[in-house]
């Protein structure tokens, strides 16, 4: 089986701007070495984890049941509405830096890893189910630390997120927000 078009196809829908990337770029303030594998790490097992059970399982019963599917959306949509708001600063304190309990949410709700799972993992057989998975976490991890240092290059070492990131960020939130209603609808 060659993987190479799986890697590539992968690579392409998730180096684009989405809601992962936004929290990635956005959890590189301050980023060490730790925080950064952390990170990673946790995009990495968060796409795995909706993934592989949607390729394998779910598929079928979401392509069966459209409402579930639009109701999977609009879930993704009020998760990163509220990210948005809390990210413009609406309703709560100072912003603090994005967490690891943010970024894992956002990825399983993350409507790339549907995309990735209904409609991109080989259909294979058994023996090749490990080189699937090696391969789908290489490419998470590539785009995953391109993401990561962008939000590097941009912010910096910050102690704070400056206002106008915070701002293009809850904009971009917003966006693939509105972009998800309107896809569900």
């Amino acid at each position: 089986m060659n993987l190479l078009p799986f890697a590539v196809g992968v690579f392409a829908l998730l180096i684009l701007p989405g809601p992962t990337n936004a929290i990635l770029a956005m959890a590189s303030q301050g980023l060490t070495v730790p925080r950064a594998i952390t990170l990673l790490a946790t995009v990495v097992f968060a796409y795995l984890a909706i993934v592989l059970p949607i390729s394998s399982l779910a598929g079928p019963f979401l392509r069966a049941h459209p409402a579930v599917a639009q109701g999977v959306k609009l879930a993704s949509a009020t998760w990163m509405s509220y990210l948005a708001l809390r990210l413009w600063g609406i309703g709560s304190a100072p912003v603090a830096a994005v967490g690891v309990r943010q970024l894992v949410i956002t990825t399983l709700l993350n409507p790339k890893a549907l995309i990735i799972g209904l409609t991109m993992v080989p259909r294979a057989p058994q023996a090749s189910q490990m080189a699937t998975i090696a391969t789908l976490a290489s490419a998470v991890m590539a785009a995953s630390s391109i993401w990561l240092s962008i939000g590097r290059i941009v912010l910096g070492d910050e102690k704070q997120m400056p206002l106008l990131a915070r701002r293009c960020g809850s904009a971009a939130l917003a966006v693939f927000c509105a972009m998800l209603i309107f896809s569900a609808s």
